[in-house]
């Protein structure tokens, strides 16, 4: 099986922070990242060098996220490229009719995006809708996983425990003991 290193993949999006957000936790699982802020940007990397899959923006100024998709689909290299749509509006009519248009594209081809993520994404969800479409299996993190993984942890503990015992875990903390 592939391993997250083996697989590149395209954050096109037209916010810094999101593209930041979304390349370190690729990176973070082990993923190789490159990226676009435009859909014409995208076209010339996926040109250059196309890659495992794209994780692509719905809304963006300028073109829409569906022409690269509709590029994409012109081009039968191109359109097995996995592509996941990451969208803060998937509920706005002219989007919901957008993924439609996707959709019904993607199921008249060989393959294309049988998903989209809603903004805000977390980094989890989103890696492992990566993984899922480039067909990596990532490892389980346990014991050592991520300080991301053992903050969720520590979240899910601190709303379940007992007062008592966080008051005492508290007091241990703070002695360094």
């Amino acid at each position: 099986m592939a391993r997250p290193s083996d697989k590149r993949v395209l954050v096109v999006d037209d916010e810094e922070d999101v593209i930041v957000f979304l390349s370190m936790a690729l990176e973070d699982a082990g993923f190789v990242t490159d990226s676009a802020r435009s859909v014409d940007e995208a076209l010339v990397k996926v040109k250059a060098a196309p890659p495992d899959c794209i994780s692509l923006d719905m809304v963006m100024p300028g073109k829409s996220g569906i022409v690269l998709f509709h590029e994409l689909h012109k081009n039968p290299a191109w359109a097995r490229i996995p592509v996941l749509f990451v969208t803060g509006h998937a509920k706005d009519e002219r989007v919901k009719g957008d993924l439609d248009a996707a959709a019904a594209l993607a199921q008249s081809t060989l393959s294309g995006p049988a998903t989209y993520l809603e903004k805000p994404v977390t980094a989890e969800k989103f890696v492992q809708a990566v993984a899922a479409a480039v067909g990596v299996e990532l490892p389980e993190t346990g014991e050592g996983g991520s300080a991301q993984d053992v903050r969720g942890e520590l979240e899910r503990l601190i709303r379940t425990a007992d007062p008592e015992a966080l008051a005492e875990a508290l007091r241990v903390l703070k002695s360094g003991s």
